[in-house]
């Protein structure tokens, strides 16, 4: 009797389980698959966290910058990363011509960094340097010097770069080495240190020797990370030294033909063709372009524009798409953002109430005092101000690595400002988006 009720107690619960158990939790199952917990609300620990894959663009790469772009060797380069928006030939061994001045102000720009120089140091011709720069059969630029004048490295530098003054790299390079052989020798084992191929042989580029495109931008890169006063002479669209005034024969400063341009070098040869350096900022994007062996003056100029304007054009394509892929991990958990991020000179941005109210800190954007006020019930005050590179923690004035923006009625601030207020170190893969604060 005993074994008859187990049996009908068992054969019960079968039923009740298959009826009404099975079905709920089949319902449950497809809610859950249809309406998922949001991910930030309980973070997943950071080596199990997914993820999202991002769908690949259904927008190729152009293939070209213009119809009609015939540079024969051509590079355009995002200067905050490095990356390459587009390139012909740009490794190819060339006459890099009176280019070579990049890197003879370069090596200026160490020695002043050295504390070996400074911009008002004045620096004797020479009677050999004054010599060649009166020498009208040597190619490029005749700017005559003196000899026995002392000339000041600031005029020097902008002797060198503007009007392309060959007598000026010989200066520095018998200053600063004591010859120019052991001036070229030094730019050698720079161009190495900073990855480059050249094979110099002279500090002006008047004579025949070799670098590329390529290594070119990447020393301009270098040069304005490094030392961007050099902006400062290779904008200017001319120099008047002793009562001549030589105008910038990079046309796109000189004649204003790329507004945003600001630098940076030519350089020609018979051997070279037309070369053309040169870098210019749009919208918080700077860019570098360069193009060797084009057919003349003018071909030059065309050809730099149109580099240039499809370079802005590549990157802000490309940056569109990385915004798409950004996901923001603190901790191993996925913050909501209510609105994109923003990338502006090269850092990304994000929108600082979003990750802020995340981690329990309270925001208010007191829009017509132009500031943010951020508390934690810890005691934490910090204190934004729009359009400003300053930040008050805790009464503390700090100094932000960029100032917080007001883009589309939200403030952003920049991952490394999100690491100064939260004490926690950012890091951003701009290939893939994922951005982790640790």
């Amino acid at each position: 009797m005993k074994g008859l009720k187990s049996s009908l107690v068992i054969l019960l619960t079968l039923i009740l389980f298959t009826s009404i158990v099975l079905p709920a939790y089949a319902m449950q199952s497809a809610f859950t698959a249809e309406n998922p917990a949001p991910e930030a609300e309980v973070p997943i620990p950071e080596e199990e966290a997914p993820i999202p894959e991002t769908p690949a663009p259904d927008n190729p790469r152009p293939a070209a910058p213009a119809p009609g772009f015939s540079a024969p060797i051509a590079v355009v380069m995002d200067f905050y990363t490095g990356e390459i928006l587009y390139e012909r030939n740009m490794e190819q061994p060339w006459v890099p011509a009176s280019m070579t001045k990049s890197m003879t102000a370069f090596i200026v720009y160490q020695e002043i960094a050295a504390g070996n120089l400074s911009l008002d140091t004045e620096i004797l011709v020479s009677a050999e340097a004054a010599r060649f720069s009166a020498n009208r059969s040597v190619p490029g630029s005749f700017v005559p010097l003196p000899s026995g004048e002392y000339i000041t490295v600031d005029m020097l530098l902008k002797l060198l770069m503007i009007p392309s003054g060959n007598a000026a790299a010989v200066v520095f390079a018998e200053h600063i080495s004591g010859s120019e052989a052991a001036f070229v020798q030094r730019m050698n084992e720079t161009a190495a240190t900073l990855g480059m191929y050249a094979e110099f042989s002279n500090s002006h580029g008047a004579y025949v020797h070799y670098s590329n495109a390529y290594s070119t931008a990447k020393l301009i890169r270098e040069f304005i990370t490094q030392y961007p006063d050099i902006l400062r002479i290779t904008s200017m669209g001319s120099v008047t030294y002793r009562g001549s005034t030589y105008r910038n024969t990079n046309h796109l400063v000189s004649r204003n033909m790329f507004s945003e341009a600001d630098g940076f070098k030519t350089g020609s040869l018979r051997q070279a063709g037309w070369n053309h350096s040169t870098t210019a900022v749009r919208d918080g994007r700077r860019i570098i372009a360069v193009v060797m062996n084009t057919s003349s003056s003018s071909a030059r100029q065309t050809q730099s524009r149109a580099l240039l304007n499809f370079g802005f054009e590549e990157l802000e394509r490309r940056q569109a798409e990385r915004i798409e892929r950004v996901r923001v991990f603190y901790n191993g958990g996925l913050i909501p953002l209510s609105t994109l991020p923003e990338i502006y000179c090269g850092k990304l941005l994000l929108p600082v109430r979003d990750i802020m109210r995340y981690l329990d800190y309270n925001v208010q954007w007191h829009r017509e005092h132009g500031l943010v006020s951020i508390t934690h019930n810890n005691g934490f005050t910090a204190t934004l101000f729009a359009d400003r590179d300053l930040v008050v923690i805790n009464g503390e004035t700090l100094t932000l690595p960029m100032p917080a923006q007001e883009i589309n009625e939200h403030i952003y601030v920049s991952i490394d400002t999100i690491g100064l207020l939260t004490g926690t170190v950012a890091e951003w893969d701009w290939e893939t988006g994922v951005t982790r604060f640790r």
